[in-house]
């Protein structure tokens, strides 16, 4: 039910180069054109004849030999042979299955991937780098399904790629320049990267983020519904918590609520009102190691092996292996996992005539109308989900191709559990917002300057309160939720 980007106006176009940073992996994602920078291409030239000199003198992996537990079969470096060589490597590692990723992940992948390729380290064709142009620019791109990858690289799903540019898988709309003809020199570099667990990563926490902002006005606003207490988010309770991030969530919640001077009802209020500070600053702090972690890597040049022109050099490493990614995924669906735990419980405190001095579950009409009972139901199933998704990737284990990877990083496996949890945030901040809008409503609340533009969106998400088919409204609270995220503190 929710909506993967936040509606936006045309995009700009973005240049691909060294400072290339997350929130332009989002634009193109959503559309925005590309271009390669005009020193990104000359780096790449330059490294891609460099690489060839160096290829010649030592032995490297993937140009002159096979790769995994192929990586001590020679493989013959004539022309037609290593042409060969590199076809039959995209094409036998092209084993993606599964229901189709999002379009748009597969945009962001291939701004990924061409983002790290112009950090010129892979010796790479510059064909390949022009080619993920323009199949950008005309959305020419694959249906790549989402199993095939294990946090070691997504090799599946850059296969998948690698074949459409070659003309040999179908692709959104017609490609625009010469298929890419795949030799030992661009194969496996191209394949060389977490490219698709990186951006699916990046727009999972693009989501997050604005979800997290809209939190923090939906709380503002369930403390005004509430006659809530605000102590809790004073200077002095913020400073005694002694973690990071609360003095951002406190301030800012300070600043929502300027000019609102009700009393409070209660000397001290239930958790749900009272700890939002703490559990909020947890998540705040796990974005800021993801966000910091993801934008390294979409910069990253981590192919195995990589080049150095100016020494000389080749070097095999295990650059690739994403431990740091797996543990600061598996660190953000936790902190989801607590968050909406909070929020759940204020969904719950909605429904209690002792914190409301109204109806039980905010219902109008007859005796025994169920009102909002159903929305502690669908949040409690998105909690479980979020819930189920906060065990730890990490700490799974797999050897692969006959023991040369003997324990994949599963950082794959942690985005696919972040971006299940910040589905089921999305649900249960629907949920709650929906409810302390009609508390609002039904208190006759005051709302503070900051939060008065919100009075109209908030009583048209349900005009009447009697009991009726909740998925409409509920679906309109879900769209409001990136409006939330908009309001300036």
């Amino acid at each position: 039910m929710s909506p993967s980007a936040a509606p936006s106006p045309a995009p700009n176009p973005v240049e691909i180069s060294a400072a290339t940073t997350a929130e332009d992996i989002v634009a193109i994602a959503d559309g925005a054109p590309v271009s390669l920078s005009p020193a990104s291409r000359e780096d790449v030239g330059r490294m891609k004849e460099a690489a060839d000199r160096i290829g010649a003198a030592h032995a490297t992996y993937g140009r002159s030999t096979g790769v995994g537990a192929n990586r001590t079969t020679t493989v013959s470096e004539a022309d037609d042979a290593a042409a060969e060589h590199g076809r039959l490597l995209v094409r036998s590692h092209a084993t993606d299955a599964g229901t189709p990723l999002p379009h748009r992940a597969v945009r962001a992948m291939a701004a990924t991937r061409l983002a790290q390729l112009a950090q010129a380290r892979s010796g790479i064709d510059p064909a390949v780098p022009d080619a993920l142009v323009a199949a950008l620019n005309a959305d020419a791109l694959p249906e790549i399904g989402r199993y095939g990858s294990i946090g070691t690289g997504d090799l599946a799903a850059l296969s998948a790629l690698a074949l459409a540019l070659a003309g040999e898988r179908p692709t959104s709309a017609p490609l625009v320049v010469p298929p890419i003809r795949w030799g030992a020199d661009s194969a496996l570099p191209f394949l060389s990267s977490s490219a698709l667990t990186v951006a699916r990563g990046v727009l999972a926490s693009d989501e997050l983020r604005r979800l997290d902002r809209a939190s923090r006005v939906l709380y503002a606003l369930a403390i005004v519904a509430f006659e809530g207490s605000v102590e809790a988010f004073s200077p002095a309770a913020a400073a005694a918590i002694s973690a990071p991030g609360v003095d951002e969530v406190a301030a800012e919640v300070r600043a929502l609520l300027r000019g609102h001077d009700a009393r409070a009802a209660r000397i001290q209020d239930p958790y749900g009102l009272r700890v939002h500070p703490i559990t909020q600053a947890a998540l705040v702090t796990a974005m800021v190691r993801l966000d910091a972690q993801l934008g390294r890597l979409v910069t990253a040049a981590q192919e195995n092996p990589m080049f150095d022109a100016a020494a000389g050099t080749v070097t095999h490493h295990g650059g690739f292996y994403q431990a740091q990614l797996a543990g600061d995924l598996d660190a953000a669906s936790l902190a989801i996992a607590r968050a909406a735990t909070n929020a759940h419980a204020r969904l719950r405190l909605a429904n209690e005539p002792g914190y409301t001095g109204l109806r039980p579950f905010l219902a109008e009409g007859p005796a025994g109308a169920s009102g909002l009972m159903m929305l502690e139901y669908t949040a409690a199933a998105a909690l479980a989900e979020i819930r189920a998704a906060a065990s730890p990737a990490s700490l799974g284990t797999i050897s692969l191709s006959r023991g040369t990877e003997e324990d994949a990083g599963f950082a794959t496996q942690g985005v696919v559990q972040l971006e299940r949890a910040v589905e089921g945030y999305r649900v249960v901040l629907s949920c709650e917002l929906l409810s302390v809008a009609r508390l609002v409503a039904q208190r006759g609340a005051t709302l503070p300057p900051r939060l008065r533009p919100l009075h109209g969106a908030l009583a048209g998400l349900m005009p009447e309160h009697q009991d009726q088919d909740l998925r409409p409204p509920l679906q309109a609270a879900d769209a409001l939720l990136d409006g939330l995220a908009e309001v300036s503190p």
